[in-house]
């Protein structure tokens, strides 16, 4: 932090001209002159930088306003001690004229966004550069369950991640990657996320009924995570908080570095929460909280190169409407009338569907016909169903079997 600043700055040294660079929602290329940035608000920040914007593999670190040099060989941003020569020289002698302010970037983004977004429809430029101010803003809210032991446990005491920092549970499958490189990745840059395994989200010593119900309705499952991450001693809410806070940094580690492990964990996290039944009685307001997360996750989707889904295509975005339709009718089946709870649930439920619905042309689960006989041309009918039907319905390959125990 540079003591000739009042707000909080981050000084980033040596770092070559035209050098990509992300902090937060932010990003730019830098100028030959450029030192850092200033005015950057109380919290958690993830600074990221790569050769080039969209080609290279980018590196980052979660921080809360150091001090950095670049190293050309690693093409990385390493953190300095604050008590180091350099940074007390680069602290006395750096020119206000090499920092960029943070509020004046988020401008600058909203400003771009909004000549971008007005060449595409008729909105207001004013209604328009409101909402993009909005969305330039939305870091605090995209980090409200984040914590500093959060990071710790992920990345270590360091806080740094790359594009190819990969979970062992994703490592036979990092797309563009040779065996040999995401080996490497493990080894140098591994990520401790929580351990989910989809295919048994029951017990050992689970037999029968016990073992079917914990297939079908994930609330154990998502009990034994929470205590997987509560320090010993310490009250439930914590590890609840951790859980969903690793939601929410699986998340920006798409957004930001494009990280292909953190995505498979976001899909994973999210189809365990929406996948319990039982839970949504006994902690209605958790869940409140993780359709809140996933609302202002949906409204950044399209920040990443290309989408993170191609949420206009069925196909595309079949997963996401798939588990969010599930979960829409567990919310029917669990809360069937006023008297039996879960307003506030239904409110967040349904403000999602309509900016789904208004946003990307989804269609309520209950407006679509499933399964149906379409007659040819010929005369010949056929039945055709959509893809999950099965699944849902337990037939075909999904039919429950008697087994003799």
């Amino acid at each position: 932090m540079a003591a000739q600043v009042d707000q909080p700055t981050v000084l980033l040294l040596s770092l070559p001209p035209k050098t990509f660079i992300g902090l937060d929602l932010l990003s730019f290329n830098s100028s030959p002159n450029f030192q850092g940035i200033t005015n950057i608000p109380i919290g958690l920040h993830f600074l990221y930088t790569g050769t080039d914007a969209s080609l290279s593999i980018r590196h980052g670190r979660w921080l809360n306003c150091l001090v950095l040099q670049w190293n050309s060989a690693t093409e990385n941003l390493d953190l300095l001690e604050p008590d180091s020569q350099t940074v007390q020289n680069a602290t006395r002698s750096v020119s206000p004229r090499g920092l960029v302010d943070y509020t004046a970037l988020q401008d600058a983004t909203s400003d771009l966004s909004s000549q971008q977004q007005s060449e595409h429809d008729h909105s207001t430029a004013q209604d328009q550069h409101d909402d993009d101010r909005a969305e330039s803003t939305d870091w605090p809210l995209l980090t409200s369950h984040l914590t500093s032991s959060l990071l710790t446990r992920v990345l270590s005491t360091e806080w740094i991640i790359s594009s190819i920092s990969t979970a062992p549970a994703d490592t036979e499958h990092i797309p563009g990657l040779s065996h040999l490189e995401t080996d490497n990745a493990l080894r140098q840059s591994p990520l401790n996320l929580l351990t989910i395994d989809l295919k048994q989200t029951w017990a050992e010593s689970d037999i029968g009924r016990t073992r079917t119900d914990r297939a079908r309705d994930r609330s154990w499952y998502l009990e034994q995570l929470v205590d997987s991450v509560t320090p010993q001693g310490a009250d439930r809410t914590v590890g609840a908080k951790q859980v969903l806070g690793e939601l929410q940094f699986c998340f920006l580690m798409v957004l930001t570095l494009a990280n292909y492990s953190c995505l498979e964990q976001w899909k994973r996290l999210l189809t365990v929460m929406f996948t319990c039944r039982a839970a949504l009685l006994e902690i209605e307001a958790y869940f409140v909280e993780v359709v809140k997360v996933l609302r202002m996750q949906a409204r950044h989707i399209e920040d990443v190169d290309g989408g993170l889904f191609e949420m206009r295509d069925e196909s595309a975005s079949s997963w996401l409407r798939s588990v969010w339709g599930k979960f829409r009718a567990l919310i029917e089946e669990t809360f069937t009338d006023d008297k039996s709870g879960g307003q506030a649930l239904k409110i967040e439920i349904e403000t999602l569907q309509k900016f789904f619905e208004e946003k990307y042309g989804w269609q309520s689960e209950r407006d679509t016909l499933r399964r149906g006989m379409l007659e040819l041309e010929d005369g010949e009918q056929i039945e055709v169903s959509m893809q999950g039907v099965d699944e849902d319905e337990e037939k075909g390959e999904y039919a429950p079997l008697i087994v003799d125990t």
